[in-house]
């Protein structure tokens, strides 16, 4: 007698009637094996949005290391040989279609496994992957006999299974390049590296890539303190000359401009709040930055992000982002008295083109610092301090 895969079912009819009946039927045993097949169609055929919405975070977890395992994407010792050809893929993020296909990753470990269960658009999703960069980064800086040490490759995995826009493969691209596009204003003294892992990557069959199509949207975050080149590797001339470009371009600030640097927190906003206001009144027929009658003092959310680097800068920006789309405010001002104002300025460029991009309803609407140089400040007076201000935006009137 020859049996088929899916027998249990065929013993019945369209109606529901067993065609035959087997004495043991409906034990336990029968049911297991009904449910395992279930199961092990579902990781052969994969899954979508809906059916992932169904799993718990265990079960999502144990989804995502069962594919780590059977891809073996972790490196082992006899994986040496080829660590010549996987440095020459590993790099960062490459979402152009016309490069060759890479066929494999290895990471040395794995650092932590997060499933961001409580993320469901993409602007959560990547608020939830900056706090996971900056967490991260925080970690290295504050670790510097690990972090300068060579230890090894580990990775940090973030799933997003409940994100519906991110198992569209283009737009999870889309807010990976959002982050790529910041790159340059990451510690220099790191390597920093984004790996995309995903159901339908490159919209190419699983056959031809399996460590990348993953059961659910991943990312991979890797982040390594760079090896030291030797000093008989050191490049003079450039190094010269990028001193050069630096002491041309860089903000020139006397002693007496500094004063705002070591103020606390609270001064700093309340000199932010008092000036802002002050601008305000003395803007009779135009406003400074967006709407003075919608943006009330009511309605705008204080920030004071003081500890000097732009990815927490990043990190506070988006965070305020997430929190006027989902709150009652209509702008947030995110006050910073330490970073420069070429780097200011670049991160809210960065921010902008990210949020016209993924078609969020928020948009950097000015920027202030007391010692810009791009021409004549549309401000009567020297605002105490570096300032961005974020307030909300219909998507019709782009």
């Amino acid at each position: 007698m020859t049996m088929y895969f899916d027998d249990h079912e065929r013993l019945r009819d369209s109606e529901g009637r067993e065609l035959f009946s087997l004495q043991n039927l409906d034990s336990p045993w029968i049911n297991s094996l009904s449910n395992e097949k279930r199961l092990a169609l579902q990781r052969f055929v994969g899954y979508k949005w809906r059916s992932a919405s169904k799993l718990t975070d265990d079960q999502i977890e144990e989804e995502t290391l069962r594919w780590l395992i059977d891809t073996e994407i972790l490196a082992s010792d006899d994986d040496d040989d080829d660590s010549s050809h996987n440095d020459g893929v590993r790099d960062s993020l490459q979402v152009d279609s016309d490069r060759q296909w890479r066929t494999s990753v290895k990471y040395e470990s794995i650092k932590d496994l997060l499933v961001a269960s409580s993320c469901n658009s993409t602007l959560e999703s990547l608020t939830f992957l900056w706090n996971t960069i900056a967490d991260t980064l925080e970690d290295q800086i504050s670790s510097p006999i690990s972090s300068s040490s060579q230890s090894p490759e580990s990775v940090k995995l973030v799933v997003f299974p409940r994100s519906e826009a991110l198992w569209n493969y283009d737009a999870i691209v889309t807010m990976l390049e959002s982050i790529q596009i910041a790159k340059p204003l990451f510690p220099s003294q790191f390597d920093f590296r984004l790996d995309l892992f995903h159901p339908d990557y490159k919209h190419s069959p699983k056959m031809w890539s399996p460590q990348w199509h993953s059961p659910f949207p991943t990312v991979g975050l890797t982040i390594k303190a760079k090896k030291e080149p030797s000093v008989d590797k050191l490049d003079i001339d450039a190094m010269r000359s990028r001193l050069d470009v630096l002491f041309q371009s860089g903000d020139a600030t006397s002693r007496d401009d500094q004063r705002f640097f070591d103020n606390d927190p609270r001064q700093v906003l309340e000199d932010c709040i008092k000036w802002v206001k002050t601008e305000y009144d003395m803007a009779e027929t135009k406003a400074v930055g967006t709407d003075r009658n919608d943006n009330g003092e009511a309605n705008i959310d204080w920030i004071v992000q003081s500890r000097g680097s732009p990815f927490e800068l990043y990190r506070t920006v988006w965070n305020s982002v997430l929190n006027l789309s989902f709150g009652c405010k209509r702008a947030a001002i995110i006050c910073d008295p330490v970073l420069d104002s070429h780097t200011l300025h670049r991160v809210a460029v960065t921010v902008n083109a990210a949020l016209k991009k993924l078609n969020i309803p928020v948009r950097v609407t000015q920027v202030y610092h007391p010692f810009t140089r791009r021409g004549a400040p549309e401000y009567k007076t020297r605002p105490p301090c570096g300032m961005i201000e974020l307030s909300q935006r219909s998507l019709k009137s782009r």
